[in-house]
């Protein structure tokens, strides 16, 4: 078994690799995250010792280190569209590489209970064919390196690992009606300053009431929650190059910067500028 060294990874946590015809793949394992979507032809998938059968609009999910292969089964070119990251590049503030720690990114407010680890690598067959799409787009888009190609490609990647987690629990309910409703519009609306109010007279309850339930819910208040996304956003939008701490804080919801930079230092750990310069360097390389 080898270690793959790919110069696509080097130096920054996002590449997107084109195989028109892998015929040969040995066992091997990588550092990074993979996506592998099989645009056409059969293969054998090994991983970790399991095999299954791949075809077209079949895509795997391999989590850093573990070992995988394909042997080509057809005559068709077995034709694959590889997307590799590291955990940081969807969710700046993951703690862990791995797709499981992806789907922890508040913004995606994933309710990850009922989500085992284990149940992440492995393959999930696109029956839609929507998944194919957003991988086409994500594959323009590292090709070309348009205006803010990379902010497009960590939507692209978001709404790919949604799509997946949906089809892990494609019956996933919740008792925490309120909670999550203020959560999913909070995940749009993070900028905004009086979204209990807006909620309260949609569903017509007060806001006081929201208040309480969404602490009782949520295990948070709603302000620590607020910021938490902002935050969160905040961070997404510093590793681009061409957008200042200034029009970021007005952005995510702060008029004023220094209570901005106040926020974002305590939540964390870390300074606005010294983490733009941290982390932005390695994105845009």
């Amino acid at each position: 078994m080898r270690e793959l060294d790919t110069v696509l990874i080097n130096n920054r946590n996002f590449g997107i690799n084109y195989h028109d015809d892998l015929n040969k793949c040995e066992l091997h394992t990588h550092s990074f995250i993979e996506i592998a979507y099989t645009l056409s032809g059969k293969a054998t998938h090994i991983l970790n010792g399991k095999s299954v059968a791949i075809k077209e609009n079949d895509y795997v999910i391999i989590e850093p280190g573990s070992k995988h292969q394909y042997i080509k089964t057809g005559p068709e070119n077995l034709s694959v569209l590889n997307c590799i990251f590291t955990a940081n590049f969807p969710y700046p503030y993951a703690t862990v590489n791995s797709f499981y720690e992806c789907i922890k990114n508040p913004s995606l407010n994933i309710n990850t209970k009922d989500i085992k680890p284990e149940q992440i690598s492995g393959v999930y067959h696109d029956s839609t064919g929507e998944i194919r799409q957003l991988f086409l787009l994500l594959q323009n888009e590292y090709k070309n390196k348009d205006y803010k190609y990379t902010l497009v490609a960590r939507r692209l990647l978001n709404v790919i690992i949604l799509l997946t987690v949906r089809s892990l629990s494609p019956n996933n309910t919740t008792s925490t009606f309120i909670s999550e409703t203020i959560k999913d519009y909070v995940s749009v609306h993070y900028a905004e300053h009086n979204v209990l109010q807006v909620i309260g007279e949609q569903l017509n309850y007060s806001v006081p009431y929201l208040s309480k339930k969404f602490q009782s819910e949520a295990g948070e208040s709603f302000k620590s929650y607020q910021q938490k996304i902002r935050i969160n956003e905040a961070a997404s939008l510093l590793i681009q190059p061409d957008i200042s701490i200034d029009e970021i804080s007005n952005l995510v919801g702060y008029t004023d910067i220094k209570y901005f930079i106040k926020v974002f230092t305590k939540k964390r750990g870390i300074s606005p500028s010294k983490f733009k310069k941290l982390y932005g360097s390695s994105i845009n390389k």
